[in-house]
């Protein structure tokens, strides 16, 4: 009898672990922030636009300022690769960025795409607008096939990406995390700017 409880226990362990793991889980409710509006469209092209406000900085010091966030933001291993196109006394910069959006990341599983951006900063007295625009996509990169390559117009935007007002699971997951990336660079660059 001695020996047959830790067996039976052991079981009982065995069987509520078991059943932990197939048990199903519950997905969350997908943000508002990711449906139908999210991704605007301008001229048939994805185009995201911030306005940040800097009461008493000239158009030169709120460009200084882009820069010094760039140059800390803009680097390896963080990206894949960045480079300024225009800088002028107009105060308008402008760079091309390529890095990694991770879906998925595990011990033997990375889910991961390329994406390629143009950031655009007008800067004016007292602000600016940045502009994110010209996405583009590189999926399974590393594959023998060479993978697949998307605009932004093919897999992000309302059209492609909802379906019935829920988020279609391949295109969903690259809208979710360009979103992100988006919301990420407008934050960041509203915090160097009103440091």
């Amino acid at each position: 009898m001695k020996k047959i409880l830790p067996l039976i226990v052991m079981l009982l362990f065995a069987t509520a672990a078991e059943a932990q793991l197939f048990k199903k889980r519950e997905k969350a409710p997908v943000k508002t922030e990711y449906l139908q509006g999210a991704v605007p469209v301008e001229n048939n092209r994805v185009v995201f636009r911030h306005t940040i406000a800097a009461p008493g900085l000239s158009a030169q010091e709120i460009k200084q300022r882009v820069e010094e966030w760039y140059n800390t933001r803009y680097v390896k291993p963080t990206i894949i690769s960045a480079k300024v196109l225009k800088s002028d006394n107009s105060g308008t910069f402008e760079a091309k960025a390529e890095e990694y959006i991770v879906f998925k990341k595990k011990l033997l599983v990375l889910n991961r795409a390329r994406i390629y951006y143009y950031l655009t900063v007008n800067c004016t007295d007292n602000g600016c607008e940045a502009i994110i625009s010209r996405i583009t996509y590189w999926h399974d990169d590393e594959a023998p096939d060479g993978g697949i390559r998307y605009n932004a117009e093919e897999i992000i935007t309302d059209k492609e990406a909802l379906n019935g007002g829920k988020l279609r699971k391949h295109p969903g997951r690259f809208r979710t995390k360009t979103i992100d990336l988006k919301n990420g660079l407008f934050e960041e660059i509203e915090k160097a700017i009103n440091r």
